[in-house]
This record gives C-alpha cells, structure tokens and sequence, in this order.
C-alpha cells in the first residue's frame, strides 16, 4: 500500500504543481497585462505632461515677443520723439545762429560806415588846413 499512497501522493503532488503553476502563469500574465496597463497610463500622463510644458513654453515665447515688440514699439516711438526733438532744436540753433550772423553784419556795416565817415571828415578837415595854410603862404 506504500506504493499505491506514494503514487497517490505523486499524482497528488503533481496536481498541485500544475495548479501551482496554473496560478502562477495566471498571476504573471495579470501582473503583465497590470503591468502594461499601468505603464500606458503612466506613458500617457508622460505625454500629456510633455504636451502641457511644450504648450505652456509656446504661449510664454509668445507673451515674450509680444512684450518684445511691444518695447521695441515703444522705443522707436521715443527715438523719432528725441529725434524730432533734436531736429527742432538743430532748426532753432540755426535760426539763432542765422540772426546773430546778421546781426553781426548790420553791426559791422554800420561801423564801417561809421569809419569811412569819419575817416571822410578827417580828410575834409584836413583837406581844409591844407588849403588854409596854402593859402597863408600864397598870400
């Protein structure tokens, strides 16, 4: 009877490796399957979390060049502003300059005049001692 319970015992132990096994291919292939499950939800989290930064990076570029050029903008207006500033300055330098010139001139040409006057009397004045003086030694 030994060998009829060994062998039963095999069978039996058999039976329980099979259904061992059994357990352990069904666990492995649920944990495989669990396994892929997670790991594609998690692929997509990645993903979605990739497409949020790349959007959120894009939409900042953005607010960037728009607070770019909104400065730029602002710039070129100052600069035109400074520079019909220093254009009206530069007009009114050269107003200034052209009036002071002319002045000048008027200034000049009066004392010129002035001087050719007077060096005009002088010569008359001397003119007249000279003949006055001839005069006494003709006489």
């Amino acid at each position: 009877m030994s060998e009829i319970n060994q062998v039963k015992a095999q069978k039996h132990l058999e039976v329980e490796n099979k259904r061992h096994e059994n357990e352990i291919k069904k666990t492995r292939s649920e944990n495989i399957r669990q396994y892929e499950t997670e790991v594609k939800k998690r692929e997509g989290d990645i993903q979605r979390m990739r497409d949020d930064y790349d959007s959120r990076i894009s939409r900042l570029k953005n607010e960037q060049e728009q607070k770019l050029s909104q400065i730029r903008e602002r710039q070129s207006q100052s600069i035109q502003e400074e520079n019909n500033r220093m254009n009206q300055e530069l007009d009114n330098l050269k107003k200034t300059h052209s009036e002071q010139v002319g002045e000048i001139k008027l200034s000049q040409k009066t004392e010129i005049e002035e001087l050719l006057e007077s060096h005009k009397r002088t010569l008359d004045v001397a003119k007249q001692k000279y003949l006055k003086e001839k005069s006494k030694f003709d006489a």
